[in-house]
């Protein structure tokens, strides 16, 4: 349902809606939502540049952004607002995609509006300096190059290195508060009513696959976002392992005692072991906080097509839709595309998650041994209560006296992690897809 505050359209959560174009952004499909909305005809619409409904305000360097990533396959959000023939502004949260042979735009009613607002005041003062070098005479190519460099400095400023980088953080979060307002794939439809229903189906089914699996990267978030908050103490830790292995090695006393120095180099190899370790740690978990971020936003990308297709099938079962068919087409190739891109980064970050609780528990083990050698290495060097009398092996015994906690906690924090199950079947999902195209066969 629409209302207007202003020269502002407003419009419900559960108004999706989406466009197709070609590779060149000549609209070839909308659906009843994008035309109303707009307040544009079909028939004014399909055959228009997609620019039709660009608003003035827009950045040109937010466009050369989005086609930049476009150009290199990958799918590309915004922050957009439109304008209606009427000369009403309607705001979306946009994802284009891109298809075999042009690319798909689905628009959802922007719901985090502190993150909508940071971002288009940043689009404020880009535009703002976009004008005053068009006042100049500079082109649109320079308008955009030039546009496309201050806005990537506002948005690394607000926290995204880069467009993907925002792509990739703000649609699992639009998404979510999608699906907490209410919006969902509607309800299964009576298979009697054929191919279109037996689609509504099967998306229905999708959305419900995977549900419980947003849950858990949620959770897998958490727990990585935790463990890197220890960065500080983990490289004290690190520090303190070198120095007890740089002590026990120079630290030879006498010659004679053979156990001592079978001791130290035992404790100088775990140590080093250890060390290496903590060392990559934080490679190791911001190429796993990479890996787990890109999931959730595959899982997000398919959630919001499977919505899209869903919610146009019911429109298509209510008779409310035109060109139904090369619609239902364009949506269900980027389905496709999307399920087909979430097993590789699955599997990626359980390999990851694996090797991060292999790595911990090197260190944990490699730390155990050595402190159980350096109670005794310090005994036997005369270390024992008090004070030794030797600057090192005082050194060494309170540097041992210190345990190693930190590196439990997060070795706990990764066991946690492990034990952390992604429900996904890709056998389940590659049948509800079969049964997608099947439906669709039927149709064409």
């Amino acid at each position: 349902m629409e209302s207007q505050v202003g020269y502002e359209r407003l419009f419900d959560p559960q108004d999706i809606f989406f466009s197709t174009t070609d590779l060149k952004g000549v609209i070839q499909n909308t659906n009843r939502t994008f035309d109303t909305l707009s307040r544009y005809s079909r028939e004014r619409l399909i055959g228009a540049p997609h620019n039709i409904i660009r608003h003035l305000d827009m950045p040109a360097g937010l466009f050369r952004l989005i086609w930049d990533d476009l150009q290199t396959r990958r799918p590309a959000c915004g922050y957009i607002t439109n304008r209606a023939v009427d000369g009403l502004d309607y705001r979306v949260f946009a994802t284009i995609v891109p298809l075999r042979q042009g690319f798909l735009s689905v628009r959802i009613k922007p719901m985090d509006t502190a993150t909508r607002d940071r971002v288009e005041e940043a689009y404020r003062r880009v535009r703002t300096k976009e004008r005053d070098l068009q006042a100049r005479g500079a082109s649109r190519h320079q308008l955009g190059e030039f546009g496309g460099r201050e806005l990537a400095a506002e948005l690394a400023a607000l926290g995204f290195p880069s467009l993907h980088d925002m792509t990739l953080v703000t649609l699992p979060r639009e998404v979510a508060a999608l699906v907490a307002a209410g919006v969902r794939v509607p309800a299964a439809a009576p298979e009697g009513l054929g191919a279109v229903a037996r689609i509504l189906n099967a998306v229905a089914a999708m959305e419900k696959d995977t549900d419980a699996l947003v849950f858990e990267l949620d959770e897998y978030l958490r727990l990585i976002t935790t463990m890197e908050a220890t960065h500080d103490s983990a490289r004290a830790v690190e520090a303190r392992v070198g120095r007890i292995g740089q002590l026990v090695s120079h630290d030879v006393g006498d010659s004679a005692q053979t156990k001592v120095l079978m001791l130290g180099e035992r404790i100088a190899e775990l140590t080093g072991v250890a060390g290496a370790e903590l060392h990559g740690l934080p490679s190791r978990l911001k190429v796993l906080h990479q890996s787990v971020t890109e999931l959730r936003f595959s899982v997000a990308l398919m959630r919001l097509i499977t919505l899209m297709v869903g919610r146009f099938a019911q429109s298509i079962l209510d008779g409310t839709e035109v060109d139904a068919v090369h619609s239902l087409t364009d949506l269900c190739e980027a389905l496709e595309s999307g399920i087909r891109g979430l097993g590789p980064v699955l599997q990626a970050v359980s390999t990851q998650v694996a090797q991060l609780n292999d790595a911990l528990h090197t260190v944990t083990s490699s730390l155990d041994r050595a402190a159980r050698r350096l109670g005794q290495w310090v005994d036997l060097r005369g270390g024992g209560a008090g004070s030794s009398g030797s600057p090192i092996i005082d050194e060494v015994a309170q540097l041992t006296s210190r345990g190693f906690p930190e590196v439990r906690s997060l070795a706990e924090l990764a066991a946690e992690c492990r034990g952390l199950h992604l429900p996904y079947d890709e056998n389940i999902a590659a049948q509800r897809l079969a049964a997608v195209r099947s439906a669709l066969a039927e149709l064409i």
